[in-house]
């Protein structure tokens, strides 16, 4: 029984992962943030990946944790 619960948070971990990275490289896209942006004026970079992230972790907890 112990086993087959770890498994199964492993999974449930490992897609929660896939999602947020999913999400956080969706809102880039969409919002143009790039490599440059992190050249040019990197507290803006950090302050948008860090808002998509809390974004996108947000969107997990709702729609897999929280179920």
């Amino acid at each position: 029984m112990n086993n087959e619960l770890t498994k199964y948070l492993e999974t449930i971990e490992n897609e929660a992962k896939m999602i947020v990275k999913k999400s956080i490289k969706a809102m880039c896209i969409k919002e143009n943030i790039t490599e440059k942006l992190k050249e040019n004026d990197q507290m803006e970079w950090v302050k948008k990946m860090n808002q998509f992230k809390n974004i996108a972790e947000e969107i997990v907890m709702k729609e897999l944790i929280f179920v």
